[in-house]
């Protein structure tokens, strides 16, 4: 899943806004929509607030053949 798709999804789940995401993200709201959009890329240092706040894991927030071969590697 990609990482816009975790964010719509636990923003509609909760029913917040998208100023309210930005606001729990500490970003504008331009930007948190960018991100929503993908039409913009992710900051690394926003990738640990989007796992926190969303609940999954950093690995989740991967392209799935990064996440593939990470798993690979650890023998998950």
């Amino acid at each position: 899943m990609l990482v816009s798709q975790i964010l719509i999804r636990y923003r509609k789940d909760n029913g917040l806004s998208q100023k309210q995401m930005s606001d729990l993200l500490g970003v504008s709201q331009v930007g948190y929509h960018k991100w929503e959009t993908g039409t913009t890329k992710i900051e690394m240092e926003h990738y640990c607030r989007i796992a926190t706040l969303c609940d999954v894991s950093l690995i989740d927030l991967l392209p799935r053949e990064w996440q593939e071969k990470i798993r690979e590697d650890l023998g998950v």
